[in-house]
């Protein structure tokens, strides 16, 4: 099954279908699962790391949080439709 996603360079922004509370997205570090971030994204629109990949460094870490800002409406609407 292929999963709703957002593709950013090796960073794929993933929304998995009918994921539990809160709104969450896994960004998913080129083509290992295992590196991923997991960021709650609020309400508010506030962005906020839930869990990262210990494989991933602190700059890879900030850039998927970055993205995960940056496409934050989208991800949002992607949530609202599949979860």
């Amino acid at each position: 099954m292929l999963l709703p996603s957002i593709r950013v360079g090796v960073w794929r922004l993933v929304v998995i279908p009918g994921d539990h509370e809160p709104r969450h997205v896994h960004a998913r570090y080129g083509a290992a699962e295992a590196s991923e971030v997991v960021a709650e994204i609020r309400a508010d629109g506030v962005v906020k790391i839930r869990r990262a990949s210990r494989a991933l460094t602190r700059a890879q870490v900030r850039r998927a949080l970055e993205l995960i800002a940056e496409y934050r409406v989208e991800l949002m609407r992607i949530w609202e439709e599949y979860c």
